[in-house]
């Protein structure tokens, strides 16, 4: 109604005048006033277009909702931008090599130690769900992982859960009763007896989701005791936080969480256990992911093996499936909305699709869910913010009084 009204309006004056001028020089005011009128009106349209394509994106902010913490986009940190892996490199995997040994028949433990200087610290690392020990060395975020590690001194130790089946950690909250705490501290004792000379490393732990939990456990055991803790997408139990916590009988304990992990790890949850933390106060600190905005190369910058055509075919795809929202984040949770799978592997003919493009798509298939759980930010793995994690344990380790070692 508004833009009829405004259009009867210009209509009016233009006819009013045409009428009281059409006696003085007809022909130059008849021309000036068509003139005005018709830039009057290409105003009026355009700001109409400009009303109703503000009001068509604020729709589609609304059809697709994006978490309001994502508006401020910071991206990666500065830290991990900056960061040099000097004890092996990210873009040869298989240059992060680690030694494995087996204790008392059937404990497995997997380690990288630091070859110059020796390490300063001991970093037991606790995988996720249906994961494996195994998986730190031979998956690219883990291995920047314990390259960040390396890198700041620790020597990375890490083992596997005792469930074969699940390939989950225990969770009972009795350190005494917990299987998986009883074999790590009994492959510990084999190692230490092994090398003897790292017993009086201070120790810490990074776990992952269901490692995380685990940890939150290991951590309160009396035998080898422990600095700090990463939790990685991982939450202390609340058996855990009554008991321990406001008896000031637990260790400095570092979050990394993911803004859109809602439901596990959530940034509400770690927050109230961080105000306990703070009641009681014990050293604490959480370190955000958020989601990955995507460009043309991203695929390639995290996946070495991706060959850089291949990511802009990846993110070609996505875009034309309407998978990228503002920001370039993922608008759909790939673990709940599947259909990228048909259109990512499925030829499509276009001019980017190459036969060297599909085969490079094909041989590197088994990475792609992972890191698209990543990219999306909920609760996957992410190289990002470790560096940040153990560097802050390792500055208030030593301002507590104890000088490296």
């Amino acid at each position: 109604m508004k833009a009829k009204r405004t259009r009867q309006y210009y209509w009016m004056l233009f006819y009013e005048l045409y009428n009281e001028y059409r006696g003085y020089y007809p022909i130059p005011v008849y021309l000036c006033s068509l003139i005005t009128f018709s830039l009057l009106l290409y105003l009026s349209f355009n700001y109409l277009h400009f009303l109703v394509s503000t009001t068509l994106i604020d729709f589609t902010k609304i059809i697709t909702p994006i978490d309001p913490h994502t508006r401020k986009v910071r991206g990666m940190s500065v830290e991990d931008k900056k960061l040099k892996y000097r004890e092996f490199n990210y873009l040869k995997p298989e240059t992060l090599t680690y030694e494995k040994r087996t204790y008392f028949n059937n404990i497995e433990i997997l380690f990288r130690l630091r070859k110059r200087p020796r390490p300063q610290a001991l970093l037991l690392i606790f995988h996720g769900c249906s994961r494996s020990a195994h998986d730190w060395f031979h998956t690219i975020e883990r291995q920047r992982i314990i390259g960040a590690a390396l890198e700041l001194g620790y020597g990375c130790l890490v083992f596997q859960a005792t469930d074969d089946f699940t390939r989950c950690w225990s969770n009972n909250p009795d350190v005494h009763q917990n299987i998986d705490a009883q074999m790590v501290l009994k492959g510990l004792e084999g190692f230490y007896k092994e090398f003897p000379h790292l017993e009086a490393l201070p120790r810490f732990t990074f776990g992952a989701s269901s490692g995380g939990i685990f940890s939150s456990i290991f951590v309160t055991n009396q035998r080898y005791s422990i600095q700090g803790q990463t939790l990685f997408i991982s939450i202390i139990l609340p058996e855990i936080l009554e008991k321990h916590i406001k008896a000031k009988s637990y260790p400095v304990t570092a979050w990394i969480y993911m803004l859109r992990d809602l439901e596990f790890a959530s940034e509400d949850r770690i927050n109230a256990s961080m105000r306990m933390f703070a009641r009681e106060k014990i050293h604490h600190k959480s370190f955000i992911i958020e989601p990955i905005g995507l460009s043309r190369t991203t695929f390639h910058e995290r996946i070495p093996t991706i060959r850089k055509e291949t990511a802009r075919y990846i993110y070609y795809r996505l875009e034309q499936n309407g998978w990228l929202g503002p920001y370039n984040h993922l608008r759909y949770n790939p673990r709940r909305r599947t259909v990228w799978q048909e259109f990512l592997f499925t030829p499509n003919n276009s001019t980017m699709e190459t036969k060297e493009v599909l085969q490079n798509l094909n041989e590197n298939k088994q990475y792609i869910p992972d890191f698209l759980n990543t990219v999306y930010g909920e609760h996957e793995i992410s190289f990002e913010r470790s560096y940040e994690a153990l560097k802050w344990h390792r500055k208030i380790y030593h301002n507590r009084g104890n000088p490296p070692k």
